[in-house]
């Protein structure tokens, strides 16, 4: 169930997302609440997931009881019989009281990511590496409007031509004209790949990612990836630092960063996860004995 939003809907198209409902842009919570309590009487639904940034959760009043209410949730509010809380910023331990909340079991940190449904856990624990990189994955996310893939690719088109260059751009980016232009000008090898629906194979066939702040610096952990980090945006640097600190990554700076750190990065060395740090399965099993206490 989600706004009807350009970018939301193209997502969920993009995904082929079944049973999708989709509600009025500018909808009040009151009309909201109740199309969910339809929607849960209609469909059966056991369990609902809340996923709101625009407004607080501890609006929604007048929810069903009848159904396990889940949120991730990344304010500190936790919203009156919501029984799993979810929040995975590196700070997220500080933002709840969890001594108001008995009854709920709060998952913090990151590695409580949720992940697609396609990282595959067997081929991340079996990856080999090569001893130097070869292919290069570039994943800024999002629009990037600063662009910080262009100047990327443009420093290491000229300083590490042998690479061979994969570049993920989203819908929003604005300079792909650009991007190409100087790229067919240039003796590298590459790819231009847009909207791609499944990053996990882009994770796993190259040998060394640069990427932004965002979800992707988790899934490059998580995918026990080599990485580079370039925080876009104030709330990404925390994250850098905190996965940069463990010897994940290398961590450049915010939005600005110097060239001769990023050629001198691209050769290591990268501390490698021994063991997966995002932690599915107690993510399931946490869901699982609400449901069977509910059922109860």
């Amino acid at each position: 169930m989600i706004r009807n939003y350009e970018a939301g809907v193209s997502l969920a198209k993009k995904h082929n997302i079944k049973n999708l409902v989709i509600l009025e842009e500018n909808i009040s919570v009151d009309d909201e609440v109740r199309k969910i309590n339809n929607h849960i009487k209609l469909e059966n639904v056991n369990v609902i997931l809340f996923e709101i940034t625009e407004r607080k959760l501890t609006e929604y009043k007048g929810l069903m009881d009848n159904v396990l209410k889940c949120c991730i949730s990344f304010d500190g509010f936790v919203p009156e019989g919501f029984r799993l809380v979810v929040n995975w910023d590196v700070d997220a331990d500080k933002l709840f009281c969890k001594g108001k909340y008995p009854e709920t079991i709060f998952l913090l940190g990151p590695e409580y990511v949720v992940l697609p449904v396609e990282f595959d856990a067997g081929r991340i624990k079996r990856r080999a590496y090569r001893s130097k990189p070869q292919r290069l994955l570039i994943a800024m996310g999002g629009a990037d409007e600063l662009n910080i893939t262009g100047r990327v690719v443009e420093y290491l088109v000229k300083n590490r031509p042998e690479l061979e260059f994969n570049i993920i751009i989203g819908a929003g980016y604005e300079y792909k004209d650009d991007l190409e232009r100087f790229l067919a000008g240039a003796f590298v090898k590459y790819q231009v790949k847009h909207n791609i629906t499944n990053m996990f194979e882009e994770y796993m066939a190259c040998d060394l990612a640069i990427g932004a702040g965002g979800l992707t610096s988790y899934e490059l952990v998580a995918t026990r990836t080599p990485a580079i980090l370039i925080a876009a945006y104030e709330h990404q640097i925390a994250r850098c630092n905190f996965f940069a600190q463990r010897g994940f990554v290398k961590y450049l700076g915010y939005r600005d960063f110097d060239v001769n750190d990023l050629i001198k990065s691209l050769d290591g060395p990268f501390l490698i996860a021994g063991e997966s740090i995002i932690r599915v399965e107690e993510i399931r099993g946490s869901v699982d004995g609400l449901l069977e206490r509910y059922r109860n």
